[in-house]
């Protein structure tokens, strides 16, 4: 496998591929589409497109927010969430036309079109991010470059025309939409409507509804207060057009989230938190630092001599970048931590305070008292997440700033293009049933590369699809030569062989993978030790402890405040409740249940489907009942 097949196989360079597009092609549009209509005509479409975000956030009603609740109940709520946002869009189609028929105004059918359109790609996008979210990425890379591509013929084919160009911001959503539904149309898709299920997602979807609400009013009233407040659409041009160059910069904290050193998340999400943090922080600071010292030349060169009148607006809003990095980083907490309220009493605390110093500061100071508000009111949100960040996981202050030297350390293998690949290498140990659920792990996930397979049903080697199946024993016996960099998985479910291999692999030196499921839900607390694997579907919960080489089968749920040894195998469907205390070489049947606050003594095996209610000593066994 070529070196740029292994990259655009690994989700997370593809996430990172798709952000850059979204960036590039985003400021190449802008900068287009703030010549092709000058200061005034941008501002009243900029005024239209806010509208039309705000509206899709409010008619979106939070359900693309709860889909990943639901899948990880249900692997079928597909069927459900696509076919409740078919009927909504529909519903919202009809109710456009009305708008367009009876208002007879283009600009207010045409916003309602928009907002429809919007509503149903916001949708099916957030659940093809869940079930595909590869193929998303490119969905939205595609749909970047035909949106870019439709905007430079219109600049060079058309004069000013604020029709073609809402039509054109409209086709991107639609682009998006039609890809997506193909995406999750398959075989398995079945059009579903039960009414019951749709009011529990209507009433679940309630509160991320008002945070999300709180979120896009936030970020879009400053321009709606702005025309609400008779500000001419000259300046409101030229407010957006210097907030839009700030909000591409808070696009940062979004790719060091999503991708750098996304395998160590597992392990230690609070360094690698705190990690992100600090790469988000320093680099948003130096590009804000850029902005403001060549602000005017940027903005001469990007979108014309008129639009060098919004340098002191590009000025204050850069000073909010930075708290952006608190906000975005840190908001992707709460959900895990079940903090919607606190997320949500800071978010409105966030709007009222913007909302009221644009209302007071506006009269005398214009687009610069709207600009000051939005400073104050994106501190006053970053902030508040970062004293809670640093409250729960008692993080100094240090270490959610800049980079440190040990920071550089890490990346010095990646700016030094050390390795191949960004992805580490990995050998898997095993070629059984189990192990081939591993491979599908790794080849969907990307986190790691594999390039070998050892099994003795080889005893010469095979080559396949760039991966070498060879012989265990053989390989066994030099280890002492082999690249100390690559990474080691043993996936065999048998706790006594997998122990016995991973010990003769430590004792050589070897260090192990940690290899999580895309759709197992691990809670921001759990330590995972290596060499383990929690697998699709599965569940571990805060504060839980998982040791080494420990496997969480498909389906099995392991809840709070755990404390798991070494070589313990959760089988397909068990359940272990809260506060119990699982020791090593432990197998927990498929189907079973442990009751809360339980010990379980080594080498103990609770047999399938049974219940256990009782403390179990060593070398004990559960018999099914």
């Amino acid at each position: 496998m070529s070196f740029a097949a292994q990259m655009f196989n690994n989700a997370f360079f593809l996430t990172f591929v798709k952000k850059g597009f979204v960036v590039l092609n985003g400021i190449i549009s802008l900068m287009l589409v703030a010549r092709y209509f000058g200061p005034a005509m941008r501002g009243e479409y900029m005024f239209i497109v806010n509208v039309v975000i705000v509206g899709t956030t409010i008619l979106n009603l939070g359900i693309s927010l709860i889909y990943p609740h639901f899948r990880k109940q249900d692997k079928r709520a597909k069927n459900l969430f696509v076919s409740y946002s078919f009927l909504q869009f529909f519903l919202y189609l009809i109710i456009s036309m009305l708008i367009l028929v009876f208002t007879k105004d283009v600009i207010v059918g045409l916003s309602a079109l928009l907002i429809s359109v919007n509503v149903l790609n916001l949708q099916v996008t957030q659940i093809n991010l869940v079930e595909n979210l590869k193929q998303q990425s490119m969905i939205i890379i595609i749909s970047s470059l035909i949106n870019t591509a439709l905007i430079t013929l219109a600049f060079f084919l058309t004069s000013e025309n604020l029709y073609l160009i809402l039509i054109i911001f409209g086709l991107k959503s639609y682009v998006s939409m039609v890809f997506s539904l193909a995406s999750l149309w398959d075989k398995d898709f079945k059009f579903t409507i039960v009414p019951v299920k749709y009011k529990k997602m209507t009433a679940l979807a309630f509160l991320p509804l008002l945070t999300s609400f709180l979120i896009a009013i936030n970020y879009q009233a400053d321009i709606i207060i702005l025309k609400m407040m008779s500000v001419d659409f000259y300046h409101i041009g030229l407010y957006s057009t210097g907030v839009a160059l700030a909000e591409y910069s808070w696009m940062i904290p979004d790719i060091f989230k999503e991708v750098m050193f996304h395998h160590n998340a597992r392990k230690d999400d609070i360094k690698r938190m705190t990690f992100s943090i600090r790469l988000g922080f320093t680099a948003v600071v130096s590009v804000a630092i850029l902005v403001i010292a060549f602000g005017k030349p940027i903005l001469g060169l990007l979108f014309g001599a008129d639009f060098v009148a919004a340098y002191p607006i590009v000025v204050w809003m850069f000073l909010a970048v930075p708290f952006m990095v608190y906000t975005k980083i840190i908001g992707t907490l709460f959900s895990a931590n079940g903090g919607w309220r606190f997320y949500f009493t800071t978010l409105l605390i966030s709007v009222l305070l913007n909302i009221g110093l644009n209302v007071a500061l506006i009269p005398s100071f214009h687009i610069y008292g709207s600009a000051f508000a939005s400073v104050i009111s994106y501190a006053f949100c970053g902030m508040t997440m970062l004293f809670w960040f640093k409250r729960k996981y008692k993080v100094p202050f240090r270490d959610v700033l800049f980079v440190k030297w040990e920071d550089m350390q890490k990346l010095m293998p990646f700016l030094a293009r050390k390795k191949a690949s960004s992805v580490e290498s990995l050998i898997i140990i095993g070629d059984g049933g189990h192990s081939k659920m591993v491979q599908n792990i790794v080849r969907e996930s990307g986190t790691y590369r594999l390039t070998e397979v050892w099994d003795d049903k080889y005893p010469e080697p095979v080559a396949r699809d760039g991966i070498l199946y060879t012989s265990l024993d053989e390989k066994l016996q030099s280890l002492t030569q082999m690249d100390s960099d690559v990474a080691f998985f043993v996936a065999i479910g048998d706790n006594e062989i997998r122990k016995k291999i991973a010990r003769t692999l430590a004792l050589a030196g070897k260090k192990f993978a940690v290899i999580v499921h895309p759709t197992a839900f691990v809670e921001a607390t759990v330590e995972i030790g290596e060499g383990s694997l929690v697998m699709a579907g599965s569940i571990v919960q805060a504060n839980t402890v998982l040791g080494k080489h420990v496997i969480v089968n498909s389906g099995a749920t392991v809840e709070h405040d755990i404390s798991v040894g070494n070589f313990v195998h959760f089988a397909p469907g068990s359940v272990v409740t809260g506060g119990c205390t699982v020791a090593d070489n432990v197998l927990i049947g498929a189907g079973s249940v442990v009751v809360p606050n339980i010990s379980i003594g080594a080498n103990v095996v609770v047999g399938a489907g049974s219940t256990l209610t009782r403390n179990l000593e060593e070398h004990s066994r559960k018999k099914t009942e």
